[in-house]
């Protein structure tokens, strides 16, 4: 599928589900999503140059990721989806700048396109949207204000929506470690409440346990992988915007960007060592419930080997055993095991053993 979005007086308008054979050349931003074979034609006709495959897009070699081409800079990174599906999941998502021109390619649905596209067609990813809502002529928090000049700014352009794109991504990733930050949180407040009820913790509990931590740990690592290719990215934009001499502003909003994701591979490293820290408490608390069943088996092994001792002497069958001729010989013998089961319990219980 082929959308297309187009300025016109200063703001954006979005095609959607355009025909490949009705491609409209002024567009600023082409989104290919799922496309075809006969829709990536049609843009190599337009762009003159050629659409990588998505096994290419899978590479994962620098030189195939970052590279200029037939006149257009080639940039994939991978970009989280599925999040509010409550299935995350990181597909490979292609920038490509040629001329006046962005083209995306993606097989996922990320919502951070979704976000942006919606905000730029409305002029906010442009600093328009906040103009928007203001009276002119007046001040909602103060006297009436003059009104207000004719803005000078210009509408956007393919540069400053790849910029933008990339931003909404990162603030998704952002958005994903705050919520494995917070399911790490609720997973350790569950292991420490089961270690302090006086009850046994069931094993499904455990499994439990040990799947949510294991996912976690698996989005936090493919997370660092997003971010590491992002990471890449930047410095490669970073020239090309150099070699396209855009606004002053972009290359600030990418060291801005560099910045972001120094410090979310920091928070990244803090989930990783926070995830084995509960992993290695709950395989911890599963061999203290283990240990806690072999010692009572232990403490009733030892508890019945006096009685089978006593047992054992007076089934020895020899001839010459007075307490066989006593009348009260056998209580005695069963008094004499009940004693010697119960002597060893109590003395567990002394020592709180048991």
């Amino acid at each position: 599928m082929i959308d297309a979005y187009i300025a016109f007086g200063g703001q954006v308008r979005r095609q959607t589900a355009i025909p490949p054979d009705e491609l409209p050349p002024e567009a600023i931003w082409i989104d290919l999503r799922n496309p075809t074979r006969e829709e990536e034609k049609a843009v190599e006709r337009l762009c003159g140059l050629e659409v990588p495959t998505r096994e290419e897009m899978r590479e994962i070699e620098v030189s195939s990721r970052l590279y200029s081409e037939d006149g257009g800079d080639f940039m994939t990174t991978s970009i989280v989806y599925g999040l509010d599906e409550g299935r995350p999941g990181f597909g490979p998502v292609t920038f490509i700048l040629v001329e006046n021109r962005l083209i995306t390619l993606r097989y996922t649905e990320p919502r951070s396109f979704a976000i942006y596209a919606n905000k730029l067609c409305r002029g906010e990813a442009n600093g328009e949207g906040d103009r928007a809502l203001q009276l002119p002529g007046f001040d909602l928090y103060g006297p009436p204000a003059a009104p207000p000049k004719p803005s000078r700014a210009k509408g956007p352009t393919a540069d400053s929506i790849a910029v933008g794109l990339l931003e909404t991504v990162i603030d998704r990733v952002a958005d994903l470690l705050e919520a494995i930050a917070a399911d790490l949180d609720r997973i350790g407040a569950d292991i420490f409440r089961s270690s302090a009820d006086n009850t046994p913790t069931p094993t499904s509990d455990f499994k439990e346990l040990l799947r949510r931590i294991g996912a976690a740990g698996d989005l936090s690592s493919r997370t660092r992988e997003s971010l590491a290719t992002i990471d890449r990215l930047l410095p490669f934009l970073q020239f090309v915007l150099d070699r396209r001499k855009p606004q002053k502003e972009l290359k600030l909003r990418v060291k801005a960007m560099a910045r972001d994701i120094h410090s979310l591979n920091d928070f990244v490293s803090f989930l990783s060592n926070k995830t084995t820290f509960l992993l290695d408490t709950t395989v911890g608390m599963i061999s203290i419930e283990q240990n806690a069943i072999i010692k009572i088996f232990s403490v009733a092994a030892v508890g019945f080997m006096p009685p089978t001792l006593v047992a054992s002497i007076y089934g020895m069958n020899f001839v010459h055993m007075p307490e066989l001729n006593w009348p009260l010989g056998y209580p005695m013998a069963l008094g004499l095991m009940v004693l010697s089961a119960v002597l060893p319990l109590m003395f567990f219980r002394h020592k709180k053993w048991l």
